[in-house]
Parts: structure tokens; C-alpha cells; sequence
């Protein structure tokens, strides 16, 4: 009988094949990397993406280091933040080619169209305006939804920290909207 602990056996579970790692979390990747970009024109890419580099590490890939929702974030988070990066220096040296996009709504009416992708571009230009750490603890737990302790757990963060800089984060957030958007009030 031996004294060390044994690892559970979920721990030791890799997923079984890329083609299930996609059906359980393609949509929650593509979410995210629209969320993290700022617009959804180019979240599939960006999934298709995310989706190439977990087939490359896959094999690499044990419970131990993170849970797979973790790991595929910070895949997510990598891949938008080198996207993001390249289309700065795109835009620095070819012009803003990208103005003006279009966020899809899904509510009815032309008129509650216009006004939400209002909204919702100007939301997706005041995350712009943030650090990939503040786009990210804004999107996870306002857009998303996620709880704290899951935010710290996606950024492996303790939970202490992720308050305090998701605090900051929406200060930053609402002064970069005040300056946007001045008759936008909370």
C-alpha cells in the first residue's frame, strides 16, 4: 500500500477526441472571442483558430494543469489578443478599413434595432478603449455572466485579486463610456 494520494480519476482525463472538445465548447469559444474582439464578423475565424491550436496541444493536454474550459479560454484569449494586435497594426499602417461594421441584433423592429446596435457598438468601443485584462474580467463577468470565483478561476487569479481589479476595471469601463458617451448616465 502506498502513502501518496492517488489523483482522482477525472484528473487524468484527457477528452476523448478534438471532435468532442469541439461540439461540447465551440459556441462558448465562439461567444467569447466575439465578446473579446469586439465584434462577431470575425469570431468564427477566431474560433477555426482556437480550434487548430487545441488540435496541436491536445495531446498535451491533462486536468492537472486546468480544467478544459480554462485551458480553452486562455487559447481564446491568446488567439483574439494576437488578432487584435495584427489588426492595430493594420489599421496604423493601411487606415481604419473597419469602420463602421455592423453588430447583428436579434430583437424585432428597425427602430429597437438601430438603438440596441448603438448600444452594443458602443459597448464593443469602450471595452476596445480597455487592457486585455480589463476586456477580459469585464466580458467574463458582466457579459458573460460567470461568478467571481470562476472569472479567478478562468484567469488563474485568486478571487481576492479579481475583485479588486474587476473593480477597477469598471471604473475604467465607465469613465472610458463618460467620455464616449457623456449623456450616458448609470
Amino acid at each position: 500500500m502506498t502513502d501518496r494520494p492517488q489523483p482522482a480519476a477525472h484528473a487524468l482525463r484527457r477528452p476523448a477526441t478534438l471532435a468532442d472538445v469541439y461540439a461540447a465548447h465551440a459556441p462558448r469559444v465562439t461567444r467569447w472571442a466575439a465578446r473579446l474582439l469586439g465584434h462577431s464578423e470575425d469570431a468564427a475565424d477566431v474560433t477555426q483558430e482556437v480550434f487548430l491550436v487545441v488540435q496541436r496541444r491536445l495531446p498535451e493536454f491533462t486536468a492537472r494543469e486546468a480544467s478544459l474550459e480554462t485551458w480553452l479560454f486562455r487559447i481564446t484569449r491568446n488567439v483574439v489578443r494576437a488578432r487584435r494586435r495584427s489588426d492595430r497594426l493594420r489599421r496604423f499602417f493601411f487606415g481604419a478599413a473597419d469602420e463602421g461594421r455592423e453588430v447583428a441584433s436579434l430583437e424585432p423592429g428597425p427602430a429597437h434595432r438601430m438603438e440596441e446596435k448603438d448600444d452594443v457598438r458602443l459597448v464593443h468601443q469602450v471595452l476596445d478603449t480597455l487592457s486585455d485584462t480589463d476586456r477580459a474580467l469585464v466580458v467574463l463577468f458582466e457579459l458573460e455572466g460567470y461568478s467571481g470565483e470562476r472569472v479567478a478561476e478562468l484567469l488563474e487569479l485568486s478571487p481576492k485579486v479579481i475583485w479588486v481589479r474587476l473593480h477597477r476595471a469598471r471604473a475604467r469601463f465607465l469613465a472610458a463610456l463618460e467620455r464616449m458617451a457623456p449623456e450616458v448616465r448609470s
